[in-house]
């Protein structure tokens, strides 16, 4: 049975409400759902304006787009 992805959207904004600055390997964990897969998923979010990414060393964090709203630096 395939999974259910229609609420992600919403998952991921509010994992990265909460919780600012997420890589990938976080949010697939917590989100339960494969790194490529998510990874595809992210760049279309942030394309549509949803979130921002800024690269950290290695690592590519995640931001969700209201956190400049409430002060937090990206």
């Amino acid at each position: 049975m395939p999974k259910d992805y229609g609420n992600l959207r919403r998952k991921v904004i509010k994992l990265l409400d909460e919780n600012p600055g997420q890589a990938i390997k976080e949010l697939a964990k917590q989100l339960k759902v494969n790194r490529s897969f998510l990874a595809g998923y992210l760049m279309a979010l942030e394309e549509q304006g949803f979130i921002k990414s800024k690269r950290i060393g290695p690592a590519k964090v995640y931001f969700n787009t209201n956190n400049q709203k409430r002060g937090v630096k990206i």
